[in-house]
């Protein structure tokens, strides 16, 4: 996952809770940047050895995936010339 990637999905999770947060706490929702929340979020995450961990395992899986899928057509090409139509 790329860092703007990290970043849309953060800040969109940041915008489920706001509203609700915001009316419990009026004044610290008028003076916290949102941007600023959000890049503190993300340091925070890339910093965190669990989440860090978690989305290499993630990359691992996709690649993984994707390396099944290409066997899968390979699989279906092959298929299609002994037992063509």
């Amino acid at each position: 996952m790329s860092t703007q990637d990290l970043h849309t999905i953060i800040s969109q999770k940041i915008d489920l809770r706001w509203s609700d947060w915001a009316q419990q706490h009026p004044h610290l929702a008028e003076v916290i940047d949102r941007v600023r929340l959000v890049e503190s979020v993300v340091t925070l995450l890339s910093e965190d050895t669990e989440f860090v961990r978690a989305m290499r395992e993630a990359d691992l899986d996709a690649a993984r995936l994707g390396a099944a899928s290409k066997l899968l057509e390979q699989a279906e090409l092959t298929i299609r010339k002994l037992l063509p139509v």
